[in-house]
């Protein structure tokens, strides 16, 4: 029986886990089901969330059941209140080394960036992060984890696999849809504490203040309902006019407004609203996208939005190969006349 591990992200303020844990273990059950599909004598994977803290809410857990978990583990200890790379790490591998799996996914959040490299190096094994695809594959009678990152700049897609087990990865929020349909809600049998057998006391770290959840001014896409974002067709080579004017008319529909790396880098947009491999992932209901050529870079990040318009003038450009209406059109006049009429 195969295993794939899904790191669970706790909010350690409420015990509550983090979206992408359910967006991760979606995914993961889809890859279980393909894995049958690729080899029907194969057996069957089983998906296994992991969550490590103090505490951890029951309702999380029943969403983790509804998300896709075949199983919960809640590695418990009260030196799990604080995050610490340190102790998080070492209590996941001691976890790790009796309840052995082929693959483990990791969220790519600061959290997650920080515990996944110390976590495989402990392991030697390979990761590949700020995965924008995983599927299965059947290689040499074995099957494998085909992890999609971009590189070079961002303007290729490399699939990589790994050479030794776990075979590891780390995934953007927004990469994937959390589907609340695909488990049942009754795990009672399915729920398990670990306790550590070696509690870890950290003694290089010291926390000298708590910590504060402090007000940011940056851009919360998580649940945006509608994205107006800016590309480099609006410039005008004067001033960010028409970028002024879309901030304009987004908050008059109330909905978010976004922009791409070429306009952040010119200085046009702040730096919270960029969109794409460097900037925000999002999956908003409606994504309207003006003057945006659709570089890979920003498309990673918009994929996943349900329905999408994109206006430009160039009839060959490549955003409209991910647009469900294109409007072939200079999107500075389009703006003018929304303007106008809301």
């Amino acid at each position: 029986m195969g295993k794939i591990a899904v790191y669970l992200e706790t909010d350690l303020n409420n015990y509550t886990l983090s979206n992408v844990s359910y967006e991760l273990l979606s995914k993961a059950h889809q890859l279980k089901i393909s894995a049958k599909e690729i080899d029907c004598n194969n057996n069957d994977y089983e998906v296994v969330g992991i969550a490590l803290g103090k505490n951890i809410e029951k309702d999380s857990v029943k969403k983790a059941f509804q998300a896709g978990a075949d199983y919960f583990v809640h590695i418990k200890d009260d030196s799990l209140d604080i995050f610490s790379q340190t102790v998080f790490s070492l209590s996941f591998i001691e976890y790790f080394s009796s309840n052995p799996c082929e693959i483990i996914l990791f969220p790519a959040t600061p959290e997650g960036r920080i515990i996944a490299p110390r976590i495989t190096t402990m392991l030697d094994v390979g990761l590949v992060a700020d995965c924008t695809g995983l599927e299965l594959i059947k290689k040499n009678d074995k099957i494998m984890l085909a992890a999609t990152r971009p590189t070079f700049g961002s303007e290729l897609m490399a699939t990589i696999l790994s050479k030794k087990n776990p075979q590891c990865a780390t995934v953007r929020p927004k990469t994937f849809i959390a589907d609340f349909t695909l488990g049942s809600e009754n795990f009672s049998d399915r729920f398990f504490e670990y306790k550590l057998n070696y509690p870890i006391n950290e003694t290089r770290l010291k926390l000298l203040r708590s910590f504060f959840e402090k007000e940011t001014q940056g851009v919360d896409f998580d649940n945006s309902k509608i994205i107006l974002t800016a590309g480099y067709g609006l410039y005008t080579g004067k001033n960010p006019e028409y970028f002024i004017k879309l901030e304009k008319l987004a908050k008059k529909i109330n909905a978010k407004f976004g922009a791409t790396r070429k306009v952040v880098d010119l200085g046009l947009v702040p730096k919270d609203n960029q969109i794409g491999q460097t900037g925000s992932t999002v999956s908003p209901d409606l994504y309207i996208a003006f003057g945006v050529s659709g570089a890979l870079q920003h498309t990673i990040g918009m994929k996943n939005s349900k329905k999408v318009i994109a206006i430009n003038s160039d009839e060959n450009a490549e955003i409209f190969k991910y647009a469900d209406y294109k409007i072939i059109a200079d999107a500075k006049k389009i703006i003018d006349e929304l303007m106008n009429y809301f």
